[in-house]
């Protein structure tokens, strides 16, 4: 299916993905507002939200920056969606404490007028001084003068914010009354006449609708948006392209599941008491929650080859559905389609990614791998694959390579599975005593390993703690692993760290999933000193990240949050189509030769032989502080194991 026509198709069940029209004569999105009113039940604390006319499960998920799952498990909402004047439940795990007059991007974009500046606004705006962390502004009509409207980003508090612009503290919580804690992409503002001379700096520039790759710094250089110490390799620019490339991309939208617009009804019962059935229309944005994360992909991507195009290049985009079967992914290998193809964009079941890599390396076609595969030897035998998101292998050595920098510290290796018997495990544990065992600078370095099972139900956590309290070491830095992604352990063992970290200096360590477990107390990862490697990393201070932004809301009238698959859409498209039209069928045997500047991934693609698929092992290194800061390292193609310091482009971004 051609890009138009596949467009078209998705238009009459994705609301978001409509083809560009006046948006003046489409529908207002209804605002959402965060609710004031809490309580607390079962232990938790809840925002009682009530439903507006017009506002849709999706929306307000956006709002509170609560997955749609976890509201409808939180409320029991069935299929027919929610009602006008509906009193939901949200978690309130997801929002820092505080928050009260949040509002959504939505509700400062209530209208055309408001959406976009005139250039007479951004022209007497980029007059005004502000300093370099400066994000995106609230529309001109909200804004009061006396303040700069500063977007947060992660990791910023009070406290940092206060340093950054030079005014006290006790000013900021005077102008953001009520609000201790901000919480990334929310707007605080910084009184004007407050702010230290030293600390003005000129606004960075407007945002433009073409998205380009940002120019990198030279080496040893400081950014001026950013103030990032950095060590760079040099950066690929496009200015220029020619000739034309096909793209197949085949995701998931399941457009069969959204076209079923109707549902049963049981809510409601009889006077004897029995449910009665009926028959009920879904609401005309409802969206098969599956769908969402591969509609935001398909956005971002469309974004990269929009930027592409205005650059000279021909782009054929050619998109398939291939649900979750092997179906549809059998009839276009069977019908010849692909065959022509100059890159294949998915599909994203390892089954179905398995037959697509061997038909196409029969045509030496590259195939790339959007999300996480549980199949952690996919690449073998698969020349033609590129796997986008690293794997637990790389992931293992990023950990690695930073416990073996800390010399002389007491290392814990806490696992969850008895004698090692998964190999994961057993993997990462001879990575650990190699790399130490090579380096003789670290010889003082302890290295032990423990068998982790949790609180045991009938003991306290107590006995938990006394058992993890004989091996930390009062003089050293104690260096915890968790090789362990069970939430019920990991809660565990986080506790009972915590606990010791008054006593002992504690640093943990663990897989990239432990970023993303909701149910964690977030103390913990600042008062641990968490360090996560993660794939992605968002600055939102970057001029190409504002541009971005700025086009992404103009085509789809809403802004991708920071988890979204947006930002991987785009920098999947705009590395691999960028890379092809510059360079051709070279690029492919040499993928490091392409260095653009993306949005949130640092890609670095090698492989173990010449018969094996590229992995990706570039990762960002985040380290939770106990100023309530997060700094970020690029661990980058990483070469271990006895080389413990090989971070190639290591930079640190303070106060994010």
């Amino acid at each position: 299916m051609s890009e138009k026509n596949f467009f078209l198709s998705l238009a009459l069940f994705f609301y978001l993905l409509a083809p560009p029209v006046v948006f003046a004569q489409e529908p207002v999105p209804v605002p959402v507002e965060i609710s004031s009113q809490k309580v607390v039940a079962e232990g938790k604390v809840w925002y009682m939200h009530k439903v507006v006319k017009g506002q849709t499960l999706y929306s307000i998920s956006r709002a509170y920056g609560v997955s749609v799952n976890d509201i409808s498990a939180a409320n029991s909402i069935t299929s027919n969606g929610i009602r006008d004047g509906q009193i939901i439940k949200i978690p309130a795990a997801a929002m820092q404490q505080g928050q009260q007059n949040v509002t959504t991007v939505q509700q400062k974009e209530t209208s055309a007028q408001q959406k976009e500046m005139t250039s007479q606004q951004k022209e007497t705006s980029a007059q005004q001084k502000v300093t370099p962390v400066q994000q995106n502004e609230m529309p001109a009509q909200q804004q009061d003068d006396r303040f700069i409207y500063h977007r947060v980003v992660r990791g910023e508090t009070l406290s940092s914010l206060s340093r950054q612009y030079g005014v006290p503290l006790r000013d900021l919580k005077r102008a953001n009354k009520g609000l201790l804690y901000p919480r990334e992409g929310e707007y605080l503002m910084i009184p004007r006449g407050k702010i230290s001379e030293s600390k003005i700096q000129n606004r960075p520039e407007r945002v433009t609708d073409t998205v380009k790759p940002a120019l990198q710094v030279d080496r040893d250089s400081t950014e001026p948006e950013t103030g990032i110490q950095t060590n760079v390799v040099e950066t690929s620019v496009i200015n220029d392209l020619r000739g034309s490339l096909r793209v197949e991309v085949m995701l998931p939208f399941y457009l069969y599941e959204n076209n079923d617009r109707i549902s049963v009804d049981s809510s409601r019962v009889d006077s004897k008491g029995k449910k009665i059935y009926r028959e009920v229309s879904k609401q005309d944005d409802w969206i098969y929650d599956a769908s969402l994360p591969f509609i935001e992909m398909y956005e971002g991507m469309l974004i990269a080859v929009d930027s592409l195009r205005s650059l000279g290049l021909e782009v054929e985009l050619n998109v398939s559905d291939t649900g979750a079967d092997t179906s549809t992914v059998d009839r276009l290998i069977s019908s010849g389609r692909l065959r022509n193809a100059d890159l294949i964009i998915g599909p994203v079941y390892s089954y179905n990614l398995e037959r697509i890599a061997a038909y196409a390396a029969t045509y030496d076609i590259p195939v790339v791998s959007p999300v996480q595969l549980r199949n952690q030897n996919i690449l073998v035998g698969k020349p033609n694959l590129f796997r986008v998101c690293p794997s637990t292998w790389v992931a293992q050595d990023v950990i690695v390579r930073e416990v073996a920098t800390h010399k002389g510290g007491n290392v814990i290796f806490l696992y969850s599975d008895s004698l090692m018997i998964d190999p994961l495990t057993s993997a990462f544990w001879e990575k650990l005593r190699t790399a130490l065992s090579f380096d003789t600078d670290a010889g003082t370095t302890l290295l032990t390993e423990h068998y982790y099972t949790g609180v045991v139900p009938r003991y306290d956590m107590y006995r938990g703690v006394a058992t993890l309290e004989t091996m930390m070491k009062s003089d050293r830095e104690n260096i915890i692993i968790l090789a362990t992604v069970l939430t019920p352990k990991v809660s565990a063992a986080l506790s009972t760290l915590h606990t010791l970290s008054r006593r002992y200096d504690i640093k943990v360590l663990g897989y990239p999933e432990l970023g993303t477990l909701e149910t964690i107390d977030l103390r913990y990862y600042y008062d641990l000193q968490m360090m996560i490697p993660s794939e992605s990393y968002i600055d939102y201070s970057r001029e190409s990240t504002r541009a971005f932004l700025g086009k992404f809301r103009k085509k789809f009238r809403t802004e991708p949050p920071a988890e979204s698959f947006a930002w991987r859409g785009f920098d999947m498209a705009y590395y691999f189509i960028g890379g092809l039209a510059l360079e051709g069928r070279a690029f492919l045997q040499s993928p490091g030769s392409f260095n653009p500047s993306l949005l949130s991934h640092d890609f670095g693609f090698r492989r173990d032989s010449t018969g094996d698929g590229f992995d990706n092992w570039n990762m960002f290194l985040l380290q939770y502080k106990k100023d309530m800061s997060v700094s970020v390292k690029i661990a980058e193609d990483s070469t271990l194991i006895n080389s413990p310091s090989a971070f190639t482009r290591d930079s640190e971004i303070l106060n994010r």
